[in-house]
């Protein structure tokens, strides 16, 4: 199972975003800003293929508060969707 301590701290989300997979799914997870709030948003998609390589009708995107609240989330999203 996908831990939190596996996708870093807030503060690396600060600067940049990150990639990883698990048990044949693929993730992204970086900071969005708008006008009005930050957050962080996931995106995940199927193996094989990197983020830009891969066609964006199979990608799904999820949006979690720029929070450690917000990290616990996301990774309990990525485990959802390995379940399934």
């Amino acid at each position: 199972m996908l831990d939190v301590k596996d996708v870093l701290s807030l503060e690396f989300y600060k600067k940049s975003p990150f990639h990883g997979s698990y048990k044949g799914i693929r993730y992204r997870i970086e900071k969005n800003e708008s006008e009005d709030k930050v957050s962080l948003i996931c995106t995940t998609w199927p193996e094989p293929y990197g983020f830009e390589a891969t066609d964006e009708s199979l990608k799904e995107y999820y949006e979690a508060s720029f929070s450690n609240e917000g990290l616990e989330d996301i990774v309990s999203h990525i485990n959802n969707k390995v379940k399934n």
